[in-house]
């Protein structure tokens, strides 16, 4: 099928460097310049506007508290192009944890400021040391910064990181790639691969080949501050009630984060909106919104959810500095 952006030199120029730069690290470096253009080209990003919803899978998608906000841009069997939002909290405390910290598995992410007041981020060394009984951990800081210091920096595969809430509301252009190309590569893309797959990783894990082949390990854990040391947590577990966290709730609130967005970047395109009101693919919660942008009101802001699933329910920088020096 055409791809909407196919024509955009943007597109062209990142698919040439994709394959000019086979290692993959040497190809985020090489891409870095385009993230920051396409972000302020307000052409790119209504055509960007245009691709999701125009898209079918988009507009019927089931959002849920666990895939945040955001829109595709492009992707390929080898990388692909997001843009995501990241609400603040509705009574701003600076410092306070977006979520547990946690690593991308197999995926380079190079992330690029675009909009907002930007994210406070702190990135740690890929030796996490856990006791499998009691899940006490020592992990390291690496490099602590603000998107206002560093607008586009790069988190490598298996990189243990955190974000903080930003002061305001603010969004990311990303590129995501594997850490290197594998013949595994196409099972995202691949409908006759994607039927296999499940069976093909329970080979994988027979044989403990997770990395060479790019996978998830079987147990995957995320981390948080607890006293003077870090608690480790499984994963599947931290993230279960926010997949569960679906309904009319949750899809107005994520489009209503979008429409936020498009209304406060200038991105609105009201002849577009009239047609989208107009079909009948559109799904009914986003008309509330397109209607209130027609008849020029202000859409309200979102906030982010300032409680996350462990104990302590939110935890601060204070708390990482503190479980920090506990391992060095």
């Amino acid at each position: 099928m055409q791809h909407v952006l196919d024509e955009s030199p943007y597109i062209k120029e990142i698919l040439s460097l994709e394959k000019k730069f086979p290692d993959r690290r040497e190809f985020h470096k090489n891409a870095e310049h385009l993230l920051s253009k396409m972000g302020s080209d307000d052409e790119f990003l209504r055509s960007v506007v245009k691709r999701n919803f125009e898209d079918i899978g988009y507009l019927k998608q089931q959002w849920s508290l666990y895939n945040i906000p955001f829109f595709y841009i492009y992707e390929t069997a080898d990388f692909y192009l997001k843009i995501h939002f990241f609400p603040s909290m509705k009574n701003y405390v600076a410092g306070t944890a977006a979520h547990c910290i946690h690593h991308h598995n197999n995926y380079i992410l190079t992330t690029a400021a675009i909009f907002g007041s930007g994210y406070e981020t702190i990135l740690f060394d890929k030796n996490v040391e856990i006791n499998q009984k009691s899940l006490d951990a020592k992990l390291k800081i690496n490099k602590h910064f603000t998107q206002t210091e560093f607008p586009i920096h790069c988190i490598d595969a298996w990189e243990p990181h955190l974000v903080f809430n930003p002061e305001k509301f603010s969004a990311t252009l990303q590129l995501w790639t594997p850490d290197q190309k594998r013949v595994t590569d196409n099972l995202r893309v691949n409908p006759i691969l994607k039927a296999i797959k499940n069976p093909l990783r329970k080979l994988i894990y027979m044989f403990g080949m997770e990395k060479q082949f790019g996978i998830a390990s079987k147990k995957t854990y995320q981390w948080y501050p607890l006293g003077n040391h870090f608690k480790a947590i499984e994963e599947n577990d931290y993230f279960e009630p926010t997949r569960k966290a679906i309904g009319p709730d949750v899809d107005s609130y994520s489009m209503q984060t979008v429409f936020y967005f498009l209304q406060n970047r200038n991105l609105i395109d009201s002849d577009f909106l009239r047609q989208l009101l107009d079909k009948d693919s559109t799904p009914l919660y986003y008309k509330p919104l397109i209607n209130e942008i027609l008849n020029g009101a202000k859409i309200e802001e979102t906030f982010c959810k300032e409680f996350i699933n462990i104990p302590s329910k939110t935890y601060t920088i204070n708390d990482v500095f503190i479980a920090s020096n506990n391992a060095n």
